[in-house]
């Protein structure tokens, strides 16, 4: 048990090569619409079409239309779409994407089956949506920072900006619908499948706001990542770092890690592997942004009138 307990923190700490996690191929990990951004604990995904899930053993895998992620007790998982929305599945949850249309508009559909989802949504424009459905619920968002929670009643609490509940039918129609605004919570019962009329935002999901306040810090931090071109490295540079992490887990306890079965230490193993590619891929990042910061450097020493052409001659070589 406690050898179990021990390899399950390593997961935490460490990153599955590509073609262990389910990874289709680079590009799709840099550019998906959608991509876990952090998992603690045991979670999985189910891709869409399959029946069987799999263990989400890494930072940055592609989530496609129709996949169904999931956490298990004491887990969590967060997921980050290319708008750099961002939700936070609690343990014990299950959260389909129906739905990511970036076909002339942006619009992004979930389904939470069981659980609560935290979710930070950048301010949305004209043909953009955001909606979160349950059975008895649907909540569509412009641009807010909001909860739902479904443990129980289906209950919507919202942090700041608007949410529109929908009551839903057994058919999935629209039965009644209610606005609400900063710091209003509703719930929408089993029986009547109506939200109910707003009210203030309970201690439940009061105690949360530090949470929210750090979720918020983080996607902030991410949107300028991508604005200033670094969000590249600093995706390799955690990788590297998670790995800094597994070796002096190992250091500090070899007897244990001695000790786990040879299919774990054989895992482990192929996770340290990753490094001189990670490292590789950082230096060709740094080498990358030094050539660009010679270029814009050197176009604005140039002169008035001087030829572009000169520039390859000024810049100088690698």
């Amino acid at each position: 048990m406690i050898k179990k307990f021990w390899f399950a923190c390593l997961l935490m700490l460490i990153v599955i090569p590509a073609s262990n996690a389910g990874v289709k191929s680079k590009s799709n990990t840099d550019y998906s619409i959608a991509y876990v951004n952090d998992f603690e604990g045991e979670c999985e995904v189910r891709r869409n079409g399959t029946d069987i899930g799999e263990a989400i053993q890494d930072l940055y895998i592609p989530l496609y239309e129709g996949d169904t992620v999931s956490t298990e007790t004491d887990s969590r998982i967060e997921v980050v779409f290319d708008d750099s929305t961002i939700l936070k599945l609690d343990p014990n949850s299950k959260l389909n994407i129906k739905s990511l249309d970036r076909r002339g508009k942006n619009e992004t559909i979930v389904e939470l089956f069981k659980g609560k989802v935290i979710a930070i949504v950048k301010k949305l424009f004209e043909k953009e949506g955001f909606t979160v459905k349950t059975k008895m619920a649907m909540a569509a968002v412009k641009g807010t920072e909001f909860i739902v929670d479904t443990t129980g009643e289906d209950t919507v609490g919202v942090y700041d900006g608007a949410v529109e509940v929908s009551g839903l039918d057994m058919s999935g129609n629209v039965l009644h619908k209610i606005v609400l605004n900063r710091n209003e919570e509703t719930v929408v019962t089993k029986v009547l499948r109506n939200p109910e009329k707003a009210r203030r935002l309970g201690k439940n999901f009061i105690k949360r706001y530090k949470e929210i306040s750090d979720l918020r810090g983080k996607i902030e931090y991410m949107r300028e990542l991508r604005r200033s071109g670094k969000a590249q490295k600093f995706k390799v540079e955690r990788r590297l770092k998670r790995i800094e992490n597994l070796r002096t887990m190992m250091k500090s306890d070899p007897e244990r890690f001695n000790n786990l079965p040879e299919g774990q230490k054989a895992l482990v193993n192929e996770i340290m592997k990753q490094e001189p590619y990670l490292e590789a891929q950082q230096q060709a990042i740094d080498k990358k942004q030094q050539r660009t910061s010679r270029l814009k450097q050197y176009l604005k020493k140039r002169k008035p009138g001087e030829s572009a052409d000169t520039q390859e001659k000024a810049t100088p070589e690698e």
